[in-house]
C-alpha cells in the first residue's frame, strides 16, 4: 500500500466545508480547513481530484514515490481578488475551482 498524503490549507471561501478526496473514481474520505491527511491507496499510478459540491480539482495523475508516500497540497482558487469572482468559478470554471499540485519536499 501507498500512502496518499493531503494538506489542505486554510481559506476563507471554504472553511466550514469538507473537500471529497477521489482516487481512480473510489471516494476516499473528506479533508476538512487546514487539515492534513493521510489515505491509503494501491501501489500503482493514481488519478486524483477534490470536490465540492459540482465543483472540483483539476485532476492529477499521481505515481508512489520511493518511500511510499505522495504528497498534495490542495487549496481554493478564491484568493485576494478573485473571492468576488465565485459565481463565475462556480457557473463556468467548476473544475477551476481547487488547486490540487504535488508538492515537492
Amino acid at each position: 500500500m501507498t500512502i496518499l498524503r493531503i494538506s489542505r490549507d486554510s481559506g476563507f471561501a471554504d472553511r466550514t466545508r469538507d473537500y471529497t478526496v477521489i482516487a481512480n473514481g473510489s471516494t476516499l474520505g473528506k479533508i476538512g480547513n487546514g487539515e492534513t491527511k493521510d489515505f491509503e491507496i494501491d501501489a500503482n499510478e493514481q488519478e486524483v481530484y477534490l470536490s465540492v459540491d459540482w465543483c472540483r480539482s483539476n485532476k492529477l495523475s499521481v505515481v508512489p514515490s520511493e518511500d511510499g508516500v505522495i504528497h498534495l497540497t490542495a487549496e481554493s482558487s478564491l484568493r485576494g481578488f478573485k473571492l468576488f469572482l465565485a459565481l463565475a468559478y462556480i457557473a463556468l470554471m467548476p473544475t477551476k475551482y481547487i488547486r490540487l499540485f504535488q508538492a515537492h519536499d
